[in-house]
């Protein structure tokens, strides 16, 4: 064929395809037809996907098999992409049925609490203060109080917490919470703030923007356990019809970026698309709620955004954050 080398097809097949190729070739029955398909080496180096009909004309195994092949690499790179595009999908569905069933798990967690801590503090109420009681009581009362905080964060992911939204130069949020993740990562972690300078102001909470930035700094911390360098950069970012599609959940337009990046340990392709997930944690038992992440995620939807990850193992990983931009008659981008 055309642009490759005329030598024996086998010795230009792909490594990891080639004893595949080989064993189901020779093993074409007499007088039919199989069909194959492999990565073949061109003339310029490249790998091309090669769809291949091989034939058996004689029942001499020492025979060769008549192969017709022709170049499907196009076709085979669309199916892919397509196949990506799918997961992506599922993925995103996957997501919102979990929000769903996250949310309904915590209203009624909660409802439980309220009756808790009524109860507790009907007792309270009635205990004096040297009752020995009272500290049993308090303690009920404390543990109601955890239980409270995960169904917030559960709330948080599902995306019904209750916002307060407001402008906000994530410059600021950024630079005003930076101590915060310095104490919070530790002194064998460096952190480098890259503020992008004209960067647009977005509407969104405060405090829940701050608690991404705490979430997703623990993350860091943990994922860098002999320390390393934590990189905190804004800006503005074009997305494209074409962008878009691999962002899923997000339409193309202008966007303010928030990149968080470690140099840590990196997480397993295998796990990638399940970080986000409440109660999923690659931790030991005890060491974490698996709840961070999620949070993460259901702040920055219901803020109208959308999280992204790139991650490779022992280089490092990137969360980016993608928010709309406040746009006034002023400041449209």
């Amino acid at each position: 064929a055309e642009g490759f080398a005329d030598v024996n097809v086998l010795d230009i097949v792909h490594p990891e395809d080639r004893e595949r190729t080989g064993a189901i070739l020779r093993a074409t029955p007499l007088g039919e037809s199989t069909i194959v398909q492999f990565r073949l080496r061109h003339n310029d180096g490249s790998w091309r996907v090669i769809e291949a009909v091989g034939r058996r004309m004689n029942d001499d195994p020492q025979a060769g098999v008549i192969v017709n092949a022709r170049d499907v690499t196009e076709r085979a790179r669309a199916e892919e992409e397509l196949r990506a595009a799918e997961a992506k999908l599922r993925q995103v569905h996957k997501m919102e049925a979990v929000g769903r069933l996250a949310g309904g798990i915590a209203h009624d967690f909660n409802n439980v609490l309220t009756a808790i801590y009524g109860y507790a503090d009907l007792l309270l109420e009635d205990f004096d203060p040297d009752d020995p009681r009272r500290s049993d009581v308090e303690e009920i009362r404390r543990s109601a109080e955890r239980a409270a905080a995960l169904t917030r964060q559960l709330l948080a992911f599902s995306r019904q917490q209750m916002l307060q939204p407001q402008v906000l130069d994530l410059n600021a949020v950024v630079d005003q919470v930076q101590r915060m993740i310095d104490r919070l990562v530790g002194a064998d972690v460096t952190i480098t703030f890259d503020p992008a300078p004209g960067l647009w102001p977005v509407r969104a909470d405060k405090g829940q923007i701050e608690q991404v930035l705490m979430n997703l700094g623990a993350n860091a911390r943990d994922a860098m356990p002999e320390g390393g360098s934590l990189v905190i950069r804004t800006e503005n970012r074009s997305v494209s019809e074409a962008a878009a599609e691999t962002l899923p959940g997000l339409g193309p337009g202008d966007y303010v970026c928030l990149l968080v990046s470690d140099s840590g340990l990196g997480i397993p392709a295998s796990v990638r698309g399940q970080i986000f997930e409440p109660f999923f944690t690659t931790k030991e038992q005890g060491q974490g709620t698996g709840l961070g992440l999620a949070t993460v995620y259901g702040i920055v939807k219901q803020s109208g955004g959308g999280i992204y990850v790139e991650s490779e193992e022992r280089r490092g990983t990137t969360f980016t954050i993608y928010l709309p931009p406040h746009v006034t008659a002023t400041s449209a981008p």
